[in-house]
């Protein structure tokens, strides 16, 4: 079964991939912005999602991809730097990020992404309306801008969402350390 759906907020995809396999539909595979799933038994498997660092290739995330999967965990994809994991639910509870140091960091990476993006498209935005603006040319550069003024306004949400997150964790880390 294939499914149409757009989410800009990671830990949304996770429980939505969850809710799928409860149901009894194990995701396959994402290709933007269809995801893929096979029909199964409701319930078998939990799904953990990853942005891991830089552009996901290299030795040091090879080394760590090996690491995952030598504790009975299964990459059923990755794409660029983002990984879908999946673990047997009779293995126990399913957690990438045993402290929450290591899940900041982790929450660091999506800021990071949400953020650059974001002000990428508000430069752009500005750029092409200062561009319609003195080159009177309302057609394409104002429609440029409108678009990446929307997909600014649209990162917002999840953009504050990360924060909130990052906040919370970095007020447990404080609890921990006194």
């Amino acid at each position: 079964m294939r499914k149409f759906k757009i989410f800009l907020d990671d830990a949304k995809e996770e429980k939505w991939i969850n809710d799928m396999a409860t149901e009894g539909w194990y995701f396959q595979s994402f290709h933007f912005p269809f995801y893929t799933f096979a029909k199964g038994q409701p319930g078998e498997y939990e799904y953990r999602t990853e942005m891991l660092e830089g552009f996901g290739y290299g030795k040091a995330v090879n080394e760590y991809l090996d690491f995952v999967q030598s504790t009975g965990v299964e990459v059923v994809q990755k794409r660029i730097n983002w990984v879908y994991f999946r673990q047997h639910k009779s293995k126990g509870d399913f957690e990438l990020y045993s402290d929450p140091v290591s899940k900041l960091s982790y929450i660091n990476r999506i800021y990071t992404l949400y953020g650059t993006v974001a002000v990428l498209n508000l430069v752009f935005a500005l750029f092409n309306g200062v561009m319609t603006v003195f080159e009177n040319s309302f057609h394409f550069n104002s429609f440029i801008a409108g678009l990446n003024t929307g997909v600014f306004i649209a990162l917002l949400y999840p953009l504050a969402k990360t924060v909130y997150r990052k906040q919370n964790l970095k007020r447990e880390i404080a609890l921990y350390e006194n």
